[in-house]
Formats: structure tokens, sequence, C-alpha cells
């Protein structure tokens, strides 16, 4: 299991918690935690790479990166309103390599439930900081 930092405020905020769990399970490689999140017409972008739309596609996308196993999550920050959101911090792979992700979301609705959008930004940094 990876060591999870949150050093953003949830509260009681439920898009924020859903934020915060969306990115837990990603850093789990908990597919089906993902995908419960997501609504049935998803659209997950990732800059610089592919466009997922649908369900299928996107468990697709994801069983692909499971080898890719996190060893660490730090979530700075969790922003919502309204219908959209956004998170960002650092994950670290245990095979090597850490990256600054940003993902922006938009909700299938206000009061939040499931993400209609998913845009994932994702840039490696160096280890030593």
């Amino acid at each position: 299991m990876p060591k999870i930092t949150i050093n953003a405020d949830c509260g009681d905020a439920r898009n924020k918690l859903l934020l915060r769990d969306l990115n837990i399970a990603f850093a789990r490689a908990d597919v089906e935690a993902i995908l419960a999140l997501m609504s049935d017409d998803i659209v997950w972008r990732m800059v610089g790479a592919d466009v997922a739309e649908g369900k299928d596609a996107v468990r697709q996308a994801l069983e692909a990166m499971q080898d890719a196993v996190a060893s660490e999550l730090v979530i700075d920050s969790i922003i919502t309103q309204g219908s959209e959101g956004a998170v960002n911090g650092e994950i670290r792979i245990a095979g090597g390599g850490s990256y600054a992700f940003c993902d922006v979301v938009q909700f299938a609705r206000a009061a939040g439930n499931t993400i209609k959008t998913l845009t994932s930004y994702a840039i490696e940094i160096s280890e030593e900081r």
C-alpha cells in the first residue's frame, strides 16, 4: 500500500471527498473504485497522451497502467466550485519516477456523485528537491 498524505482540508464537502477518493484509488491501482466514481459516458483526457471515452475505454487505459505501482501519494490541494473541481499533488512510483499532477474534473451534476470529464496533467519531476 502506498503512503498517503492529504494536505488539503476536505471537511465534509462531498465533491472534495470524491476527488480525494479518486486519487487514493489511482495510487492503489484500484480500477473498480476509480470506475465507480465515473459516469458511464466519462471522457478522460490524458494531456500529451490519449483520450478515453466511456467506462470500457477508461478500464482499458487503467489496466494498461497497473504495473506503475505508487509508493507514495501527496495531495496538496482540492478545489471545487459547483460542477467543477481540481486536485493537485505528487505521486511517486515504486520502481522509480515522481510526477507532479493536476486533475481537472467536471461532475455529472453540481451535487457530485460521479465525474463526467477528467483532464489529467502529469509532469515528471526530479527525485531530489
